[in-house]
């Protein structure tokens, strides 16, 4: 099984299991008010366009919250296809 290395925080083990990161992902937006906060991304960085003319510095920073949001629907995805049987 492939490991991650983790980056931000030191309390945190130094690799983690892609299942791991998958079921947090999951156990985190899948619940109640986690679920809320997903669709909210969603409608704020996935159903919309990240480009505004003559803005190229509000055009990145959509462009990184989109991407934010990607890696968490990413996340979910592989939680749905392959993580419950790792």
């Amino acid at each position: 099984m492939k490991k991650i290395k983790q980056r931000l925080s030191n309390s945190l083990p130094a690799a983690l299991t892609e299942r791991q990161i998958a079921s947090a992902f999951h156990n985190t937006f899948t619940s109640g008010d986690g679920g809320l906060v997903y669709e909210w991304f969603e409608n704020q960085y996935n159903n919309t366009s990240s480009f505004v003319p003559g803005e190229p510095e509000t055009t990145a920073y959509n462009e990184g919250c989109r991407a934010v949001f990607l890696q968490i629907k990413k996340n979910l995805d592989y939680w749905e296809t392959k993580g419950k049987d790792l």
